[in-house]
């Protein structure tokens, strides 16, 4: 088990911050944290582990992209991710117009179900 993890804003990405201390968070918020981070990080960005982070440039945002190769990768990445025993469910929707893709999953973990939806993309 992974433990702490420090809280994110969901909507900044920001630290959160209480009374002028970090905010801590542990069990299935901790795992659904974890998943977005993972989604939104593009593979070789995090310099401590270039393995880490999902193929966009090599495999999602290219010219007819597979999308049934695209959905095993983004499962591949969410059953990467500390605690989370399986993927039970994942979608995903491609806008080719607006260049983002929208990921929905539902995971169970350590914790209990998880579940989530991500828009991935430029200015996202």
């Amino acid at each position: 088990m992974a433990g702490h993890d420090l809280a994110l804003s969901a909507a900044t990405h920001d630290l959160i911050i209480v009374d002028k201390d970090l905010v801590l968070i542990n069990n299935a918020e901790r795992v659904a944290q974890q998943i977005k981070i993972t989604l939104l990080a593009f593979l070789g960005e995090w310099f401590l582990d270039q393995r880490f982070g999902v193929p966009y440039l090599e495999s999602v945002m290219i010219k007819n992209p597979n999308m049934a190769f695209i959905r095993g990768i983004l499962r591949g990445k969410i059953l990467d991710v500390p605690d989370v025993k399986s993927v039970d469910a994942l979608s995903t929707q491609l806008n080719v117009k607006t260049r983002t893709l929208t990921v929905s999953y539902e995971a169970s973990t350590t914790y209990g179900l998880v579940k989530g939806r991500e828009v991935l993309g430029y200015g996202n």
